[in-house]
């Protein structure tokens, strides 16, 4: 029986041996490593261990997948609303790809404890499951978190009322002075209602409103952007879009401030397409949502 037993477990050995992948104990380490700087509120350090390209998979419901930013941003939300995080796994396991085949990648299924960082009382415990896929320089290329994030914020009370620093935040936000070119008050009126409603239902800014003087001769244009990402496919959409030329007959650009951590992808794309804009990074302030 001992002789039979111990050719199963032989077996066993050498299939898993077989079958494991090169990489993967070194992403552990990594993947864990992620966990152990986020529960030390490392985020610098943390983001080390991020591709730049890096694709994050928001536990929200209907949230889009995220930048490296992005994700960034989330994380110091999460340190502004809760203290003492603690992630206990249950277990961490290797991934495969679309074929079964173990690719390196790494998942977990565990549990997060923490503290309500406004009132100190203990937060219930939050079963989570996490997968951590890698690039073949060893960067963490995607990663993507499960959990019910609503439940807990609202649990929280704390949901829209999160503060980020307004250095450590990935939006954009365009301040543009326009003339009206001597056309019309109701002229003016009739496209930007009717311009505004066209690009809420296909683009996405946040913030995207036309601001016009008493003398209907000028007119702010203010626009905001989750990231450098998302003004320029605005801008990609606006100039390829039907609206572009109507819009420069009605009016003339004074001046174009756009404020914020804006990209060098997105200077390149606005230099190139004959934007001149003024940019001007925070020097103090937040962001609340």
């Amino acid at each position: 029986m001992r002789i039979i037993v111990s050719l199963i477990c032989l077996v066993v050995f050498v299939f898993t041996s077989c079958e494991s992948n090169p990489n993967y104990e070194s992403n552990l380490k990594k993947a864990k490593k992620t966990f152990e700087l986020f529960q030390a509120e490392d985020l610098e350090t943390q983001m080390s261990f991020f591709s730049e390209e890096l694709v994050y998979t928001p536990p929200t419901y209907g949230a889009k997948d995220m930048s490296k930013e992005e994700f960034k941003s989330l994380l110091q939300m999460y340190h502004a609303a809760f203290d003492e995080i603690v992630y206990t796994p249950e277990v961490w396991l290797p991934g495969t790809d679309d074929n079964g085949k173990l690719d390196g990648s790494v998942r977990t299924y565990g549990t997060w404890n923490s503290k309500d960082a406004t009132t100190g009382e203990q937060t219930l415990p939050l079963r989570s499951y996490h997968f951590f896929n890698f690039n073949e320089k060893g960067e963490v290329i995607a990663q993507g978190d499960f959990f019910d994030a609503t439940g807990l914020m609202n649990y929280i009370n704390v949901k829209n009322t999160l503060t980020v620093e307004n250095e450590n935040s990935a939006e954009l936000t365009f301040i543009i002075e326009l003339d009206t070119k001597g056309n019309s008050k109701k002229k003016v009126e009739e496209f930007t209602l009717y311009l505004s409603d066209f690009i809420a239902e296909r683009e996405p800014s946040i913030v995207y409103g036309y601001y016009l003087s008493k003398d209907g001769k000028k007119v702010t244009l203010v626009e905001r952007y989750k990231n450098s990402q998302d003004g320029i496919q605005h801008g990609i959409d606006f100039i390829n879009g039907p609206n572009f030329t109507k819009f420069f007959d009605l009016f003339e650009i004074e001046s174009f401030i756009a404020i914020g951590k804006a990209s060098e992808e997105f200077k390149k794309f606005a230099k190139e397409n004959g934007f001149d804009i003024e940019y001007r990074e925070s020097i103090g302030g937040f962001v609340r949502r």
